[in-house]
């Protein structure tokens, strides 16, 4: 039973205007029609999510967003919070937190772009690995083998820009790479007219945590990843420091 919910509440990820009808997550969950009712019905009581009786539909509730609030690592985004701050004010654009959960990356944290076009994942957002900045930082730290095992799964999908890697030698090489340098840049990898900046964020020991990124759009960053990097990898140093400061205290 808490499977099911489980999978019922993680099918609003990515639904238009945050609406899910009846049928629609019977179908995406494999599950009749009735039990689904029944289910979203038993939620809304408990307030988890609401119901718009006029296009009978639900929405995930308020209650579920106080709960989420105190989810994952405060410490960790309460800490990373003002170098996300600091590379907004030093390059004008996003700034994300992205936190791996299995094969994906998840946003955790992000800071506007003083810019009215916007880019980059929101929080919540989950991406594959292979073809994300992001997603290639945080695999920085795995050997060829399990990297394939991550992203077997995702390798080819349709779903990605044109220069995103679709076979496991390019995605290696890229890989290779990116970890001499010690940070991964994705042009035209997630989408047309995108481009990331991403460096690993590590604890005092060495451990990656998460990675931060700066992302927007092509035309204002591509030319300019080489100086982007340099801050990133900067505010990444800096946060870990702060980190050992608060853990060690």
């Amino acid at each position: 039973m808490a499977e099911r919910v489980g999978r019922v509440l993680l099918a609003f990820d990515g639904a238009p205007h945050g609406e899910r009808g009846v049928s629609e997550l019977a179908r995406m969950i494999g599950r009749e029609r009735s039990q689904v009712s029944r289910m979203m019905k038993a939620l809304a009581r408990t307030g988890l999510v609401t119901q718009d009786e006029d296009r009978r539909t639900y929405r995930l509730g308020w209650r579920l967003r106080v709960l989420t609030a105190h989810a994952g690592d405060d410490e960790l985004v309460d800490a990373v919070r003002p170098y996300l701050q600091f590379l907004v004010a030093r390059t004008g654009e996003a700034a994300l937190l992205s936190v791996q959960i299995g094969n994906e990356g998840l946003v955790v944290a992000r800071e506007e772009s003083r810019y009215s076009l916007q880019a980059g994942g929101r929080i919540g957002r989950r991406s594959p690995l292979h073809y994300t900045a992001v997603g290639r930082a945080l695999m920085f730290d795995y050997d060829n083998a399990h990297v394939k095992t991550l992203v077997s799964d995702d390798l080819g999908i349709s779903s990605c820009g044109p220069n995103a890697p679709r076979d496991l030698v390019t995605l290696f090489a890229r890989l290779e790479r990116e970890r001499e340098q010690g940070y991964a840049v994705a042009s035209e990898e997630v989408e047309v007219g995108l481009t990331a900046v991403a460096v690993p964020l590590r604890d005092a020991s060495g451990r990656i945590l998460g990675v931060l990124n700066v992302s927007g759009p092509s035309s204002r960053i591509s030319d300019k990843t080489d100086s982007i990097e340099k801050i990133v990898m900067e505010a990444s140093r800096q946060a870990t420091r702060a980190l050992g400061t608060r853990r060690g205290s």
